[in-house]
């Protein structure tokens, strides 16, 4: 029985479908980069000076890696005298993904 390559045109089809509704470019990073920026994505440093008080925060946005991030939060915290982050915390938001989330930034990745 021959298949006339109908195999190969639904393969083709369930490719063109996943990239029409789906995120083709979150999945390859979630599988690959699982601690770090792929290299189509950023990510967004955000400093807290007072861990317990996260309504007020420092960022640098657009960063090529969490090392990248890790840097900047370094300097943010030495420039508000807690160099050793002794009184703050940071985030590293990897990924920022796109949609209403009713003004909140949402990320693929939140890592430290």
């Amino acid at each position: 029985m021959s298949d006339n390559g109908f195999v190969p045109l639904l393969v083709c089809g369930g490719v063109a479908l996943w990239f029409w509704f789906g995120d083709p470019g979150r999945f390859v990073a979630n599988q690959l980069y699982k601690e770090d920026a792929a290299p189509w994505e950023t990510v967004d440093a955000f400093y807290y000076p007072d861990r317990s008080n996260l309504s007020v925060f420092q960022s640098r946005p657009g960063l090529k890696s969490v090392d990248e991030c890790r840097a900047a939060v370094n300097g943010l915290a030495f420039a508000a005298s807690d160099a050793g982050l002794n009184r703050g915390d940071y985030e590293c938001g990897v990924g920022k993904l796109n949609g209403d989330y009713y003004g909140l930034s949402v990320y693929r990745l939140t890592v430290r």
